[in-house]
């Protein structure tokens, strides 16, 4: 009988990953060679590259903004990184009571100096409201959600103001609308938990003006996240002060970071993948559809890679302050259920979304339809705080179905009627490659939906129409390889969960 790891046996798995490592390195071969072709049909001229390729001389692909933008930010605002690690450091070991004030003062200087009044005056209000609401009326969860509507409608008008835009630039107004978008997040999750915590007669002593003043403008997660919770702020004050002051760490932190982001800027000497991303033309160059698919999950990867090194940043500080930030982002190759995605993904909205809005809404022994409601609702917000447009629209009900759609695959496998049957049938080996089987329907539009959000319509128009509309033949190895997929991410899950157990 052959060995086995789970159900499956190793033959039978290193077939899998196979299939999984041949697929990823012939499709980025595929966009490498097309170097030279996107160059010559771009509508426009990318940056010159870095000096460190003076042989080949190549070009850098600089189309994606919030990339660039986040090198000029860093450009920009790096000092205040440094002033915000001593100005820490400093009051953490002399006088702790007011590490808070510290955090809002090195804020405050960097705003200050480098953002037009309207900005300023735009963000102190909103900053200054989640307080005020709470403190001064008698309010419930639902109006401080009713500010939370003003503000995201407020947001929109700005991004829509010509007079602003023309009045503080292109950098400032997209660091300005992304803050006041984060800003809303935290002053929400602080108001909401401060009257969860008077409804239960909680301690107050942590919901101080300056306790506040130091989440509401905590300097390296201000413009470029994750979002913490207000809990997760507040429990800092708990932690070890030797612990939380752990320089080491924070180094090793920062240069990952920097790692990742060197990376990334050496591959887009080579792979023009966010051009293509913005141009589905390009995409089109490559030999067929089926290949075409490799330029999705590329686009994800690099997607993903500007998440560990925004969120990266931002968490290395935090942890150093003895905060309990969320984890990094998880490869989106080691995610096969879309719920993963955001749960592990983003773990800090994820959080917020589900305590603020999926658990308000509904509970654990709820009807599946209140769950479904609360699930489309949480959606809901999210398109209204990530913009109204069309893309996000797409994205996000692509999103609530793909969900909708898991959780009924899982009551399906869960049932025991089913279950027992497939068991009886096809056995332990059958039943898992059954199973897989299904989820894999649910795993590829799933994917392809994340590529409205990164690309747009256009290139996920595009990619969609190539997954379902290009013949049976091509849905049937696009099939194979995402269940290829599908069962190695499955085996990766297995393999943690089993060094998790063992290690506790």
């Amino acid at each position: 009988m052959p060995a086995t790891t789970g159900f499956l046996s190793r033959c039978e798995i290193l077939i899998y990953f196979g299939v999984y490592i041949v697929y990823i390195v012939i499709g980025l071969y595929k966009i490498y060679e097309l170097r030279d072709r996107i160059l010559d049909a771009a509508q426009f001229q990318f940056s010159e590259g870095w000096s460190l390729f003076p042989f080949t001389q190549r070009r850098r692909d600089d189309s994606n903004d919030e990339l660039e933008n986040f090198g000029d930010f860093i450009a920009k605002f790096w000092p205040y990184y440094v002033l915000h690690v001593i100005v820490s450091g400093f009051l953490h070991s002399r006088w702790p009571k007011f590490l808070c004030y510290g955090y809002a003062g090195v804020c405050a200087l960097a705003l200050g100096l480098h953002l037009h009044w309207s900005s300023l005056a735009v963000f102190v209000t909103l900053v200054a409201s989640y307080y005020l609401i709470e403190q001064i009326f008698k309010v419930r969860k639902r109006h401080v959600w009713l500010l939370s509507v003003a503000w995201i409608m407020w947001i929109n008008v700005l991004k829509n103001s010509n007079w602003w835009y023309e009045s503080v630039g292109y950098a400032e107004y997209v660091l300005v609308i992304v803050t006041l978008s984060w800003s809303l997040l935290r002053g929400c999750s602080y108001a909401l938990e401060r009257i969860a915590a008077k409804e239960t007669k909680a301690d107050q002593s942590s919901y101080e003006l300056k306790h506040y003043l130091g989440y509401a403008m905590y300097f390296p997660c201000l413009a470029y996240g994750p979002i913490i919770s207000y809990p997760r702020f507040a429990a800092r004050q708990d932690q070890d002060s030797a612990k939380a002051q752990d320089w080491t760490k924070l180094a090793v932190a920062v240069l990952r970071s920097g790692f990742w982001w060197l990376l990334m800027q050496c591959a887009l000497h080579y792979f023009y993948i966010y051009y293509m991303a913005r141009d589905a033309k390009m995409v089109a160059m490559m030999d067929s559809v089926f290949w075409q698919h490799s330029a999705g999950y590329f686009m994800g990867q690099f997607f993903f890679l500007y998440y560990v090194v925004t969120y990266g940043l931002g968490i290395a500080f935090a942890v150093h302050d003895g905060i309990s930030a969320p984890s990094r982002p998880r490869c989106i190759g080691r995610i096969h259920f879309y719920s993963d995605m955001w749960k592990y993904f983003d773990e800090g909205l994820y959080e917020f979304l589900f305590k603020h809005i999926y658990c308000e809404l509904c509970g654990k022994q709820s009807s599946p339809a209140a769950k479904i409601c609360a699930t489309a609702l949480t959606f809901a917000f999210v398109f209204v705080w990530h913009g109204c447009y069309t893309y996000v629209l797409i994205w996000s009900v692509l999103n609530f179905f793909c969900l909708a759609a898991e959780k009924v695959y899982r009551a399906l496998i869960s049932m025991p009627r089913y279950s027992d049957w497939t068991l009886r049938h096809l056995g332990p080996v059958g039943s898992q490659r059954l199973h897989a089987v299904l989820a894999t329907q649910l795993f590829i539009p799933a994917a392809f939906s994340n590529v409205y959000f990164i690309g747009g319509q256009e290139i996920g128009d595009f990619l969609m129409r190539g997954a379902y509309l290009s013949g049976v033949g091509n849905y049937l190895a696009l099939c194979f390889c995402s269940y290829c997929f599908f069962q190695c991410s499955e085996l990766l899950v297995i393999t943690r969960t089993k060094t998790n157990t063992k290690s506790n």
